[in-house]
């Protein structure tokens, strides 16, 4: 399904901080809700970058040529996908595009832990290493060459590199 979003990598203000900075990631949920994920320009006192806000269209300033059409396999969100190389299952329930062109799929797996009670924990995966009614899987072919041309950020990097907490602070509906 086509979604009009803004383009990742496209700098703009957040109206409300007037901080200016760059689109890095935007994540769609089940009910069609997109939030940008938002770095502000600057380093902290630490000299890190300052920590990423999620934003939605109407806090941010841009203009309408920065729009872009992607298509968005909408339909796996609500079904029932497995990340390949961990096992890791549970219900598709959002979409992460990252500023290179990956796409990351939010696994919500069903049940709680037994020890604490707390609801298993999501998780977010390369959609490519995931199988599902709903996912077309790609050959080892196109595998390569989407990877080659839509690198996934690593796995081992900081939770400031990883947009892992999105679904974790993105307001539900």
């Amino acid at each position: 399904m086509d979604l009009k979003v803004l383009k990742l990598g496209t700098e703009c203000l957040d109206k409300a901080t007037c901080l200016k900075g760059t689109l890095t990631h935007w994540v769609v949920n089940m009910g069609g809700d997109v939030y940008y994920l938002f770095q502000p320009k600057g380093l902290d006192e630490e000299g890190q970058p300052i920590k990423r806000l999620i934003l939605e269209l109407a806090r941010l300033k841009f203009d309408v040529e920065m729009f872009e059409t992607v298509d968005v396999p909408l339909e796996i969100l609500g079904t029932i996908v497995t990340d390949k190389p961990s096992g890791f299952t549970g219900m598709a329930v959002e979409f992460v595009r990252h500023v290179n062109g990956c796409f990351h799929v939010v696994i919500q797996p069903q049940g709680i832990l037994a020890k604490t009670k707390n609801p298993i924990q999501k998780g977010d995966f390369d959609l490519r290493s995931c199988t599902g009614k709903k996912i077309i899987e790609l050959s080892n072919a196109e595998r390569k060459k989407s990877k080659e041309e839509c690198p996934s950020p690593t796995s081992d990097t900081t939770q400031r590199e990883q947009p892992r907490c999105v679904s974790d602070t993105v307001p539900q509906r």
